[in-house]
């Protein structure tokens, strides 16, 4: 079992499937067992998924699922799949219909072998250049979605500093929307990634998937590639005209920057891996943070940054917390408690009880022993890790012997209160006492899910933009899977076993808190996207900090 808060999976899967590949000159297909087994291996992940899976039925509602039904429907994939790379493939599809952005399938050592996906770069073609000859192949013209669009649409939102080698690139204009992709027609394009792309909302999955597609990436099969990047475009007065952009080396790739947030008016007084914090250079009394996830160092950010805030005599700013582009972590209730007046209530969790979950608990026990730290890295005390091993020797393994599908609601991973808490933490000793305006878009979720409930159901802020990405549980487990006739090695297979409770009692899977103001990005404002959400949340900030009641207010 690992913990994959942080988000971090995806480029370590991409290393693990390209170290089957490294040194292959032509793809040899390894044994995919015979149709029996292949069929007794479906069986067997089926039986698996259904006895552990912690489904969320707000998400199944809200994304049209049913199990095992939609598991079901991969039967025929995974039976005729006649070569490890198709096998593969099928496994892949069959994951993913259960949207969750955190589970993944990848090769595993004497397991199924996969093809060189595409053409690596011989760094002696760039001089100059220190090329990773294993990273993904990036074409210079980004992308994201029209939140605005209906159906969704995805429009070219950068560009590289150097748009010769584009054939047709003389007529590309930010915010031109893309009506084919490699010959196909957008609708069919999203169509035929989806189920390759793991997600947890569609709103996730457009996000994170305009933002890859300028990317020749591991996560989707190699016949959805071509050799370059084909588009037909189309202009504001509706003419359209076609590209072909080529595949380079990260490194020799400089974009533009269009859309960037620039913070103009603050200045950087504090930089860490987590957060960093600017100050506002017009006398405003703002503090703006730039999130960039929950990392190890959140615990020793956040004590800088009140000390800052003391030092500086600034504990009464107001706050601006950009997690636009965050990602997840762990104990991120620390720097609520830092930055709010207010007591909150913290996220919940429980695991789902089934085979795994005395192993779970055994590992977990062994962590402890060995002194190694756990939830998700974040610093930790021996208190809460503690804790957590009581819970799991206690009341987890008395709901486990009762035959209890789930275990008792505890705060999240009691990685900041016992399992006896109410979940009620309040402000430190010392904490900002201003206001809170947070920015969130879907591109981000997990830990960040988290955040954002709190903050949200607490009602400790103004949220302003696009409800975070909704892809939250309490750990997953994860294990090789094996042909259950011949015993050979085939995939590592991810499952979600546990929930996140929302601060408000609601699974978070699928279902990440709303914002207090809805403002999109689109074709049309994604120049001045941030300028938009900093002029409004300053209009939020110019407003009396304790207006009088309403009946007090003169007319």
């Amino acid at each position: 079992m690992k913990s994959r808060e942080q988000n971090i999976i995806r480029p370590w899967l991409t290393i693990l499937i390209v170290a089957f590949v490294i040194g292959m000159t032509t793809y040899a297909h390894a044994d995919p067992g015979t149709r029996a087994d292949r069929e007794a291996l479906f069986d067997v992940i089926i039986a698996k998924t259904m006895a552990r899976e912690a489904f969320s039925p707000i998400k199944n509602k809200r994304l049209g699922l049913s199990f095992p039904e939609n598991l079901e429907a991969h039967r025929n994939d995974v039976i005729n799949a006649d070569t490890d790379e198709k096998l593969y493939w099928a496994l892949v599809r069959l994951s993913n219909s259960r949207h969750d952005r955190h589970l993944d399938v990848f090769a595993t050592d004497g397991g199924i072998e996969l093809p060189k996906s595409y053409n690596r770069f011989d760094p002696d073609d760039y001089p100059g250049f220190d090329i990773n000859c294993d990273a993904s192949p990036v074409a210079p013209i980004r992308f994201l979605p029209d939140f605005s669009a209906d159906p969704i649409a995805y429009f070219v939102s950068d560009l590289g500093t150097d748009t010769s080698m584009i054939e047709g690139g003389s007529q590309v204009e930010l915010g031109d929307i893309v009506v084919t992709v490699n010959g196909t027609s957008f609708a069919s394009y999203l169509e035929a990634i989806a189920p390759y792309r793991s997600h947890s909302t569609k709103e996730n999955f457009w996000m994170r998937s305009a933002i890859d597609m300028n990317l020749k990436s591991t996560e989707l099969p190699e016949s959805l590639y071509g050799d370059t990047l084909r588009l037909d475009l189309k202009k504001r007065d509706g003419a359209v005209y076609s590209v072909s952009v080529p595949y380079l080396p990260e490194e020799t790739v400089t974009f533009q920057g269009t859309g960037e947030a620039k913070y103009p008016g603050f200045e950087k007084v504090l930089d860490a891996d987590s957060i960093d914090t600017y100050r506002s250079t017009d006398g405003s009394k703002i503090l703006l943070i730039n999130m960039y996830g929950f990392r190890d160092d959140l615990l020793v950010a956040t004590d800088a940054l009140l000390a800052y805030g003391k030092q500086e005599n600034i504990l009464d700013h107001d706050i601006v917390i950009d997690a636009t582009r965050s990602r997840g972590g762990g104990r991120g209730a620390y720097l609520v408690q830092a930055l709010s007046p207010k007591p909150f209530k913290t996220t919940f969790g429980n695991l789902r009880l089934s085979d795994v979950t005395a192993k779970f608990t055994r590992e977990r026990r062994a962590d402890l022993d060995q002194g190694k730290e756990f939830n998700d890295g974040a610093p930790e005390s021996v208190g809460p890790a503690q804790w957590l091993v009581d819970w799991l020797e206690g009341d987890v393994a008395l709901g486990l012997a009762a035959g209890q599908a789930y275990s008792n609601n505890v705060p999240f991973k009691l990685a900041t209160a016992p399992e006896w808490s109410d979940g009620i933490l309040r402000p430190f000793e010392s904490h900002f006492t201003g206001r809170m305006v947070c920015w969130y878009s879907p591109y981000g979720g997990s830990h960040l899910d988290q955040f954002s409930s709190m903050t949200y159901d607490n009602e400790l802020c103004t949220s302003l933009g696009m409800p975070t990405g909704g892809y939250s549980n309490t750990w997953e487990w994860d294990e090789v899977l094996t042909f259950p006739i011949s015993g050979k090695p085939v995939v590592t297979f991810m499952w979600n076993i546990g929930h996140t409770i929302r601060s408000n009692g609601e699974i978070l899977e699928g279902n990440p808190a709303n914002v207090n103001e809805y403002i999109p990005l689109t074709a049309y404002n994604h120049k001045t996207y941030y300028d938009q959400l900093m002029a409004r949340t300053r209009e939020i900030l110019e407003q009396p900090r304790n207006p009088a009641p309403a009946s007090q207010q003169k007319p």
